[in-house]
């Protein structure tokens, strides 16, 4: 995943983002990709139902 290029702008921002993060916390806590990237999801998701709704 840290080879990844999309063609969408802003689906490539986030993208980015989410191997930022996952490379961060494997940096950190040695290990840990999978759960900061399902988070990750989570939070996107739950954001996105925020913005949906006002």
């Amino acid at each position: 995943a840290k080879e990844i290029e999309l063609e969408d702008h802003f689906e490539n921002m986030g993208a980015k983002l989410v191997s930022e993060v996952a490379s961060k916390t494997n940096d950190v806590a040695g290990d840990g990709t999978t759960t900061a990237t399902v988070l990750t999801q989570a939070i996107v998701r739950e954001g996105l139902k925020n913005v949906t709704a006002g």
